[in-house]
């Protein structure tokens, strides 16, 4: 885990499309997740975004909610928030 970014969850849908990475099944850690790939440069950087220990799949669906940026270099986080205009 990188960091964390505020958003509604349609925000995310917006910019990302659905999640592509989706967990549904009960004792799961994570239900919605995006792994996504941005080019930075001549680099791929890639992160992802998702929900961490919620009791059910849609509650990270209303209103705000503090979402995991997850990524293997510190640009991940900085590329989300690019993305998503913060």
């Amino acid at each position: 885990m990188r960091g964390y970014v505020h958003a509604r969850y349609f925000d995310l849908v917006e910019v990302f499309g659905e999640p592509n990475i989706l967990n549904a099944e009960e004792g799961d850690k994570v239900f919605n997740e995006w792994g996504i790939r941005f080019e930075d440069g001549d680099d791929d950087v890639y992160a992802t975004i998702y929900d961490w220990k919620e009791m059910y799949a849609n509650e990270s669906h209303y209103g705000e909610y503090r979402w995991h940026i997850g990524g293997r270099d510190h640009r991940s986080v900085e590329l989300v928030y690019e993305a998503l205009g913060k």
